[in-house]
């Protein structure tokens, strides 16, 4: 859907804006968007973002978090939910991460693989 400003229509549905610039280790990643792709937003109570990127067919998902240097994460299965290692999540960031997660499990199926 369209975003519309001063009546002028725009493409482009949500824009970002890295909450930890510079000086920090690592640059915050730049996430295109592109047919097949999901990727969902979150930001917790103290201001650190999160990205989940999952392509479509893929069997694992990429997590990105402001808190720990923008590092892509892995996140894969596990006993049926989601699991990025060593990872320490909060409550709220296990909540987007399963909601993430479970959102995607059509488009982690064979048959969605992008072509």
């Amino acid at each position: 859907m369209p975003l519309c400003l001063d009546d002028a229509v725009m493409d482009e549905l949500l824009d970002l804006t890295n909450h930890h610039p510079a000086p920090a280790p690592s640059p915050a990643p730049t996430i295109e968007q592109q047919p097949g792709r999901h990727i969902a937003y979150f930001e917790n109570a103290f201001g650190e973002q999160l990205a989940f990127v999952h392509d479509d067919g893929e069997a694992d998902a990429t997590l990105y978090l402001s808190d720990v240097d923008w590092e892509p994460r892995r996140v894969s299965e596990a006993n049926g939910l989601p699991d990025v290692g060593d990872l320490i999540l909060n409550r709220e960031e296990r909540a987007f991460l399963c909601a993430c997660w479970s959102a995607t499990a059509w488009r982690r199926a064979p048959s969605h693989a992008s072509h």
